[in-house]
């Protein structure tokens, strides 16, 4: 992991996120299955993603728990984040993404949480978005404006606006597993209980892909628990 968060509180997240009791999470009332399931962008592991926007003060206190939570996963689990880009939160997601193009995203991940939730700054705004990305990551002031209003960045804009209406979130932040469950914080009622149900339906799908390995028959859908 990188400095998104630090080793200390990465410990002491952990210990947090694995303290939730075992206990069979169901259907309808702790995560909901997507009634069209989304396409992963690697079959052949099982993906997790984050849909969150730097605007939403519980996806800043789910950061440390959910980093740390990572540490912990194995080498088949995907990860990834996808802001919400919806009118009023394009310019936070543009930061993400251009963050991601100028590969700098370690140095400035943490500080845009911190300087709307912290600080109370407008960083909806994109001469501050920039500032902080020359005082935090060192970049071009040129080549920050040249990329963060580019086709590109604009393109990737609006596909996480329409990949999240498919995963039809509500708020942030939700977790979405594999493509096809989703668990957020209406569902499993706390950040921390968001993480064990989504390490459930990771393991469920485990079992599932083994199981289809070892029949021959390719089909990996998982039956989780149920109400």
């Amino acid at each position: 992991m990188n400095r998104l968060v630090p080793l200390a509180a990465a410990v002491a997240a952990l210990a947090l996120a694995t303290a939730v009791p075992a206990q069979e999470y169901k259907e309808g009332q702790d995560y909901f299955k997507l009634p069209v399931p989304v396409e992963t962008r690697n079959p052949d592991k099982i993906e997790v993603v984050e849909v969150f926007s730097y605007g939403c003060i519980h996806c800043y206190e789910l950061e440390p728990g959910l980093n740390a939570w990572l540490v912990a996963q194995g080498d088949d689990v995907d990860f990834h984040r996808v802001p919400m880009a919806t009118r009023n939160l394009r310019t936070l997601a543009q930061a993400f993404f251009t963050a991601q193009a100028m590969d700098v995203l370690p140095q400035v991940h943490m500080s845009l949480f911190e300087n709307i939730h912290d600080y109370g700054i407008d960083m909806t705004r994109p001469q501050l978005i920039r500032r902080m990305f020359v005082k935090e990551a060192g970049v071009d002031e040129e080549e920050f404006a040249r990329i963060f209003d580019s086709f590109a960045i604009n393109t990737r804009v609006r596909q996480a606006d329409a990949q999240t209406r498919l995963y039809r979130v509500q708020g942030t932040p939700t977790l979405i597993v594999d493509g096809r469950y989703l668990v957020d914080t209406v569902s499993a009622g706390t950040a921390r209980r968001m993480l064990a149900v989504v390490g459930q339906l990771i393991d469920v799908e485990r079992a599932a892909r083994a199981k289809a390995a070892e029949d021959g028959t390719g089909d990996q859908s998982a039956s989780p628990p149920s109400s």
